[in-house]
């Protein structure tokens, strides 16, 4: 979604002040209040008792190209969404900045393929993994309450600054 994003901008931030600036800071702005708004909802089922669906217990059996299907459906959207809409207000001018850029596509992508790896080439550390998995288990609406909330307050407080900013030179 970045690389697309990167390409169409042409590594070139949209200007402030434009139709396209303002509607991505909106888009950015309806995306941290979504984000927001999930992380209220997780707070309120906090407390009650997680089932995984049932297709996680075919998991280990389905092909490839299925588990690929599942993979993308699951993908954060909002979060991915919100990504590609601040790689289009990037300022990418130097090699570094592209190479930045795709480090951390790199490194963002590649936590489970080496989660994977890891497991494969250290069969001992399956044990140390099912640890985390299960920490993951007890905590993880937690975790998805904490990230929603701090990526959607810097999302919305960013868009309404930018925003004021734009219509404060409008007037």
């Amino acid at each position: 979604m970045i690389a697309v994003v990167v390409l169409i901008t042409g590594g070139r931030p949209v200007r402030l002040r434009t139709v396209p600036s303002t509607v991505g800071l909106i888009i950015k702005l309806a995306l941290g209040i979504a984000l927001i708004v999930l992380a209220a909802v997780e707070w309120r089922r906090r407390n009650r008792a997680r089932h995984p669906p049932a297709w996680m217990a075919r998991l280990d059996t389905m092909s490839p190209w299925a588990a690929a299907v599942i993979a993308a459906i699951m993908q954060p959207w909002t979060l991915v969404a919100a990504a590609a809409v601040t790689a289009a207000q990037a300022r990418l001018s130097s090699v570094g900045d592209y190479l930045a850029l795709a480090s951390f596509c790199l490194l963002a992508t590649s936590s489970f393929i080496v989660l994977e790896l890891y497991a494969a080439f250290v069969p001992a550390a399956s044990t140390q993994l099912a640890a985390l998995r299960n920490w993951l288990d007890v905590h993880g609406n937690e975790v998805i309450i904490i990230v929603c909330l701090v990526v959607g307050a810097w999302l919305t407080g960013q868009s309404i600054r930018l925003l004021a900013i734009a219509g404060a030179g409008d007037g």
